[in-house]
């Protein structure tokens, strides 16, 4: 991989970013140790060389703080899952051992990967606005960037065994955020890497510009991670988790609550409920949610509940035969904004509403001229509105990715303001 790779992740805006983590290498477990990027990039030590999960996106700097501790060669590098920011550097790693050692390692990766990186690729414009918007990068800053991928030498399905001198080290399939997502499990040190599937928060079921996250498949998952007789738990990001019974009550609290949504959801929509209905009525109990690793933090439980329904059903979401063949967009919002006669008494009530804390009614209720386009002085407020609207919103949610997208709704429609008014 070129320099391109790094001057991509420079040209962000990096103060923004809350998972650009820090190259301080932490002890997780004897010989084994680690880098917070996105989420831990974890190195094992072996008698023949280094297991590598995950490069990050970080070449230099990531090499060069593993190398402060050892010039060991690199004999595997393991994909922890497909997304793309964890092994963009993975070619960098590639020549650098190379160039130091003369050894080519080998590049491990569950068999789906190649597919998921074959639709980033088709949908590389679209996955760059994805980018954008959930990590809060600077509008633009990706246009035509192809991110690099290095194609893997070695892929399995169910089971991949590195036998290094002196340590067994086994890479499981462990569908949960993606289909391609991985665990690592030392037998001997009984020590587990659970990859996506684990983190110190509520499971990332639900984000809302990303294909359905199956919470069952997430749940069969865990609870098979669970069969493994760990002391020592690595999740993807934040302290491992140490001790046999907290292991599993981590694995066995995530899991039970990921088949509460399933059922809670089921159980809703057989009774002829829509998902928006559901999501406002589901109330999530402190002896299932209650612990600390099952709050919201990167995700929102009411977008769990939201992938939970599309396993079920398909897109037409609402039930309203409105949607069914929808206008444009742009003439809907025009032809609300033509039939309202007294828009200064929608702005009143969208303050009215704020002012009350409701600012979930409030952004329904602006969006009946916030929508609409041009300079008209009324759909020029509603848009300042509804920005102030979505900052407060984001500063009353705790998912990052909820806040993210609050915040980039809010940028959206300031320069829209701004163009309309120039």
């Amino acid at each position: 991989m070129s320099d391109d790779s790094n001057e991509v992740l420079t040209d962000m805006d990096r103060s923004q970013d809350a998972l650009a983590g820090s190259h301080l290498l932490v002890d997780l477990a004897p010989g084994i140790f680690g880098q917070q990027q996105a989420g831990w990039l974890v190195t094992i030590e072996t008698r023949d060389g280094l297991v590598q999960i995950d490069t990050g996106d970080q070449a230099p700097t990531s090499l060069a703080a593993i190398r402060s501790r050892t010039d060991a060669p690199f004999t595997h590098l393991v994909f922890s899952h497909g997304h793309q920011r964890y092994n963009l550097a993975c070619r960098d790693w590639v020549l650098d051992c190379v160039r130091t050692s003369g050894r080519v390692p080998q590049v491990v990766a569950h068999e789906n990967v190649e597919r998921r990186q074959r639709r980033y690729q088709d949908s590389n414009g679209l996955q760059n606005r994805l980018l954008e918007r959930q990590f809060r990068y600077a509008t633009g800053s990706l246009e035509g960037r192809q991110f690099p991928f290095t194609t893997p030498t070695h892929t399995f399905r169910d089971i991949y065994v590195i036998d290094a001198p002196g340590r067994r080290i086994e890479v499981h399939h462990a569908p949960s955020e993606t289909d391609d997502a991985v665990a690592v499990w030392l037998p001997d040190e009984r020590v587990l890497y659970g990859g996506p599937a684990c983190i110190p928060f509520f499971p990332n079921v639900g984000s809302p510009q990303r294909p359905v996250r199956d919470p069952v498949r997430w749940a069969d998952t865990l609870d098979r991670l669970a069969g493994f007789p760990a002391e020592v738990l690595i999740c993807e990001f934040g302290e491992p988790i140490r001790g046999a019974d907290a292991v599993q009550e981590y694995l066995s609290t995530t899991a039970a609550a990921l088949r509460w949504c399933h059922r809670t959801v089921v159980d809703l929509m057989n009774r002829g409920h829509n998902v928006a209905e559901i999501v406002n009525m589901v109330e999530f109990p402190p002896e299932v949610f209650g612990k600390p690793w099952l709050m919201e933090g990167y995700t929102s439980l009411e977008h769990v509940l939201r992938d939970v329904y599309r396993t079920q059903f398909g897109w037409w979401e609402d039930l309203n035969p409105t949607s069914l063949h929808p206008a444009h967009p742009a003439d809907v919002a025009r032809e609300i904004r033509a039939a309202i006669t007294d828009p200064d008494a929608v702005l009143a009530r969208v303050r009215a509403l704020a002012d009350a804390g409701e600012l979930k009614l409030a952004l329904h209720v602006v969006d009946l001229l916030a929508l609409d386009q041009g300079g008209d002085p009324a759909v020029v407020e509603a848009r300042r509105l509804k920005a102030e609207l979505c900052r407060a919103a984001a500063a009353a949610n705790p998912s990052y990715v909820t806040q993210s997208l609050y915040l980039n709704g809010a940028d959206v429609l300031d320069r829209a303001n701004a163009e309309a008014t120039a």
